[in-house]
């Protein structure tokens, strides 16, 4: 027994001593592993680095060039330009989607800089590809395709360029944390003089102006509160029979009224305003032409 009590330890020495060793070989191990996959980053950034930089400089001629050639084509006038008030603190453009037309025409012909709200699936790339695919593979069946396919390719990569290029602020429908860092960074631009423009329908129509997806109204809140200044929120409504925009009167935030009612009053005299700009321009010239 005193034989065995006296053997034990020189085994637990040992262990140690072994386990030491095998632990330095390991850490030797990981760092030769963690050196090659260091090496092989920089080769493959050394290489992609010039292809990145010849995809930049292809998407920019693509870009410029389309944006140019397309302007005869994409023709839209813009009325209610004196509604624009000159001492206004800072500025919202809130409008009517109409599928894709909306924001495509205001970013061609709207004659006023700003910064737009983007659905923050429309910047990652994988939820771009989904959308592209189910719309065209929805509505062209008579495309082959492979076609399809390299179609849905570019054009992904274009439209990441573009939006790298313009830099949105995305917003999300389930995400809060994505929200509040979107009205931070709307409550920056607009602290720099920068207009947010922005497109509220939950769901796009193609006559009239849908339901509103509320949050965006709290911007004005949350600027008060940052500046002490009153945002306006400008009615703006795309229509496409009669290629125009139409810029309607502000509605100005009131800091005063109840915080639930004025974010009411605001999506609601929005709403309201685009909606009376939809019957008196579009319907009632449509209705004439009838008669």
């Amino acid at each position: 027994m005193n034989h065995k009590n006296r053997t034990q330890p020189k085994k637990q020495t040992n262990n140690i001593f072994v386990c030491f060793f095998a632990r330095q070989k390991t850490k030797k191990h990981l760092s030769y592993n963690r050196y090659l996959a260091m090496k092989k980053n920089i080769f493959l950034s050394t290489i992609l680095f010039p292809l990145k930089c010849l995809e930049f400089i292809l998407f920019s001629i693509i870009f410029f060039v389309a944006f140019i050639l397309l302007q005869p084509f994409v023709w839209c006038k813009t009325k209610g330009k004196k509604n624009l008030n000159k001492n206004d603190e800072a500025r919202v453009f809130v409008s009517n989607h109409y599928e894709i037309y909306g924001p495509f025409i205001i970013f061609m012909r709207f004659p006023y800089r700003f910064k737009p709200w983007i659905i923050d699936k429309m910047v990652d790339a994988k939820q771009i590809e989904e959308q592209m695919s189910i719309g065209l593979y929805n509505n062209y069946k008579l495309i082959p395709k492979w076609i399809k396919f390299l179609i849905v390719k570019l054009l992904k990569r274009l439209l990441l360029f573009i939006l790298k290029f313009i830099r949105p602020i995305a917003v999300s429908r389930d995400n809060p944390r994505t929200n509040l860092d979107a009205m931070k960074k709307s409550v920056k631009t607009l602290e720099k003089g920068c207009p947010i423009f922005l497109w509220p329908e939950l769901h796009s129509v193609k006559e009239g102006v849908g339901e509103f997806m509320s949050g965006f109204e709290h911007l004005g809140k949350y600027y008060y509160q940052k500046t002490g200044k009153k945002i306006s929120f400008y009615p703006v409504f795309t229509s496409r029979k009669l290629r125009t925009i139409f810029i309607e009167k502000p509605i100005i935030y009131n800091p005063d009224n109840d915080a639930n009612d004025e974010k009411q009053r605001i999506v609601l005299s929005l709403r309201e305003s685009m909606i009376k700009s939809y019957e008196i321009n579009e319907l009632s010239r449509v209705k004439k032409s009838v008669k």
